[in-house]
């Protein structure tokens, strides 16, 4: 048996597989439960993990077509 509090509780508003709602409790001023909740942000702003090399930059870019116009003659 579930204390009174719990069957009170808001439910999780996201859709399952089966295409019904989630039956959890929502997390305490938010619309979904711990587990559809996203409690991760996503990426920082302004990533700069993501870069590798410097191929494929603007810069780098600029500075073959400057060489290769510059070779042209």
């Amino acid at each position: 048996m579930q204390p009174a509090i719990l069957t009170q509780a808001p439910r999780c508003q996201a859709k399952t597989l089966a295409g019904t709602l989630c039956q959890a409790p929502a997390v305490s001023g938010r619309r979904r439960c711990r587990m559809h909740g996203r409690t991760n942000p996503g990426p920082p702003i302004g990533n700069r993990n993501a870069w590798k090399h410097g191929a494929r930059s603007a810069e780098k870019r600029a500075l073959l077509a400057t060489i290769r116009e510059l070779d042209r003659f």
